[in-house]
């Protein structure tokens, strides 16, 4: 085997880096993604443009972009990176241990309930390491594409024919107000009740917007006035300063009492809908990752408060 060009490049440790810089396209994100100096990271990325022999990215105004050889250096890097990936999981299920790294990528609504059943199943198997990606449905979709996660949780999963794609949650939309908010002391609402509301809404393409603006055609009605806020937590704090009403998925619930927020009980609402998990059909997960998927499917219900997710359902669709 020909070793030149291995001897020539750099570290597993720098390809690593210069691949984070190429997905968040910022050396100050990267950094700040893996908890290192903007130094740090300028160093390690310069070091393996030099082994390489050719420049890896360029910036032009405030923008990074990516040469040619940067782009062929992070697509083989995925790819080693995948082979080292099955590597250490096919070593771990030789071993019979169940340890190993689950790699998991969810859409930003499930991070409200996903560490409630990653902490049970944690503590059933303590070796494990979990590395927990969170993101918008557009990089999540992006990181399924390339085969970066076992196992992906959306809302509003893609419809391609190579991923397996399993509901295991109810996942309903409901209309969110602060206390604050005058209809919050309503019992009954419709529509038009809520013309003079301002909606903190999702960016289009993103789980939440699509399900609610599918259902709002379905009803022939639309929204109002919208301010788009692109994270779900910002939404959050936004209603609860009563800057406008909300539609989210009742997991952002959990603790209404403490943030100070309320369901409003409108007619057609709530928008019945799924949680998904998601893999590729051809991906050969190992052995921790098939029982990571075994609990979601089968155990996620018995860990979640789901007599008070019910409960909201069903007191919703009596009151709508």
């Amino acid at each position: 085997m020909d070793t030149r060009l291995l001897a020539r490049l750099g570290t597993l440790r720098q390809l690593e880096i210069f691949m984070m810089v190429a997905e968040t396209r910022s050396i100050a994100r990267a950094a700040e993604a893996l908890h290192l100096s903007h130094s740090a990271v300028s160093v390690q990325i310069r070091k393996l443009a030099e082994a390489a022999g050719l420049p890896l990215h360029e910036v032009i105004g405030k923008q990074l972009y990516l040469t040619e050889a940067g782009r062929e250096v992070v697509e083989t890097g995925h790819e080693l990176f995948a082979v080292i990936r099955r590597l250490d999981d096919k070593l771990n299920d030789i071993k019979g241990l169940t340890a190993g790294t689950l790699r998991i990528s969810v859409i930003t609504t499930a991070k409200y309930f996903l560490p409630r059943i990653l902490g049970p199943f944690c503590r059933d198997y303590p070796d494990i390491d979990v590395a927990f990606m969170v993101g918008n449905r557009a990089q999540i979709i992006e990181r399924l594409n390339k085969n970066l996660d076992d196992l992906y949780i959306f809302s509003d999963p893609p419809a391609e024919p190579e991923i397996e794609c399993t509901p295991f949650l109810p996942n309903p939309l409901v209309v969110i107000a602060s206390k604050q908010n005058p209809l919050s002391r309503r019992k009954r609402l419709c529509w038009a009740d809520l013309a003079e509301q301002k909606f903190l809404m999702r960016e289009q393409g993103s789980g939440t917007h699509t399900a609610v603006q599918k259902h709002l055609d379905k009803l022939g009605i639309k929204l109002g006035k919208t301010m788009v806020i692109e994270s779900n937590e910002a939404i959050k704090y936004a209603v609860m300063e009563n800057m406008g009403i909300t539609i989210l998925s009742a997991y952002a619930l959990a603790n209404a009492a403490e943030d100070g927020l309320v369901q409003l009980r409108v007619e057609g609402f709530p928008i019945l809908s799924h949680w998904y998990v998601v893999h590729l059909k051809s991906k050969q997960q190992s052995l921790i990752a098939e029982r990571f998927l075994d609990f979601i499917l089968n155990r996620s219900r018995d860990v979640l408060p789901m007599a008070h997710i019910e409960q909201q359902v069903r007191r919703a669709l009596a009151q709508g």
